[in-house]
């Protein structure tokens, strides 16, 4: 099913900045391998094993997005130019008519962030993450405050999946939820 409409430009810029980072191989096309790239960042980021639950979690929820692009994409080819991920995850996001991969992947890397497992980030889950994404300290400290909009210290799960929508639908091109993303 392609894409039959534009996206605003807030959201041509965000999804265009999602694609730069995700474009690892700068081939001026987003494949599964450049996803899988940033898994790897992720598992070996977190010192995880690729059987550990944690890891196959990010694993198959970014596969189901990648499925998503691609059928929200309209293209015949596994890999998408810039133009196409941009209306297939403007697409993706706001599709409803089953489970939203894109709100997946942010419960999965919650899920990864969240390594003492009590279902909330600290500042230095968070800072652990953000340095495997190549964050540097002072960016990191300020998505943080930027996602902890209760101010208590820590990211709740209900304000990490926020973080993202904010990050898909949002005027704030710059949100702070592009990290769940892996945008730095």
């Amino acid at each position: 099913m392609p894409v039959d409409t534009v996206p605003a430009a807030p959201i041509t810029e965000r999804f265009g900045r999602l694609f730069d980072a995700l474009d690892s191989d700068d081939d001026g096309f987003v494949t599964w391998t450049d996803y899988q790239r940033l898994v790897e960042r992720y598992v070996h980021g977190y010192g995880l094993a690729p059987q550990e639950r944690r890891a196959q979690a990010v694993r198959v929820s970014y596969q189901m997005l990648w499925q998503e692009l691609l059928r929200h994409s309209g293209v015949e080819e596994e890999r998408l130019g810039r133009e196409a991920f941009v209306g297939a995850m403007h697409a993706a996001a706001e599709d409803r008519s089953r489970f939203n991969a894109a709100e997946g992947v942010a419960e999965a890397v919650f899920d990864l962030l969240d390594t003492d497992g009590d279902d909330r980030i600290s500042r230095e889950e968070f800072l652990r993450y953000t340095g495997a994404l190549g964050a540097g300290a002072a960016d990191a400290e300020e998505r943080f405050a930027g996602v902890d909009t209760d101010e208590d210290g820590f990211i709740s799960r209900q304000e990490f999946v926020l973080s993202a929508r904010e990050y898909l639908f949002g005027d704030d091109t710059r949100s702070p939820g592009g990290f769940v993303f892996g945008v730095v």
